[in-house]
């Protein structure tokens, strides 16, 4: 089966039938273990099968082969960026919002993922209290980040003021 990314390699298998049993014979499929190639995202990724055991009162007499030539996917987990904020500032005429902090949710485990690149964005140029910030440009970076994705916050991630010049 398919899954998201989970910084494993263990593969859920479903389904298969048994062929070749005789006549009344009673054989069912036992347990089995599936395995990914690799941990990381990707289509079409290989999956072993190992350990199929067979089960009934007719088991003794088969084998079985284990198949082969399966594939599933590993699709991206989604992250989120949490404990951003964005920093008042004096009027300057223009839109422009300094963030800081956040950090990244969902990361699995010490994997190295990071996050750069987002600008902050007040609603209007005007001096107020409590204005809207919105973020936009994030993208993440680390040996493991091709792993995930990550949503633009939407809406605002905090309110700042813009104060008057004097």
């Amino acid at each position: 089966n398919n899954k998201t990314y989970d910084g494993g390699t263990v593969a859920t298998l479903s389904g298969g039938s048994l062929s070749g049993v005789i006549g009344l014979d009673t054989v069912t499929l036992g347990s089995s273990t599936g395995t990914f190639a690799d941990k990381n995202v990707g289509t079409g990724k290989a999956v072993t099968v190992s350990g199929i055991t067979l089960g009934g009162t007719d088991a003794a007499n088969y084998t079985v082969t284990q198949p082969t030539g399966l594939t599933a996917d590993i699709s991206a987990k989604a992250l989120t960026v949490t404990g951003m904020t964005a920093n008042n500032k004096t009027y300057d005429g223009g839109t422009v919002a300094t963030l800081s902090g956040g950090s990244l949710d969902g990361v699995i485990g010490s994997e190295a993922v990071t996050f750069s690149g987002q600008t902050g964005t007040f609603a209007d140029k005007n001096a107020g209290t409590g204005k809207t910030v919105s973020v936009s440009g994030i993208t993440l970076g680390g040996t493991d980040a091709g792993n995930y994705t990550v949503t633009q916050p939407t809406g605002q991630i905090g309110r700042a003021s813009c104060r008057e010049r004097v």
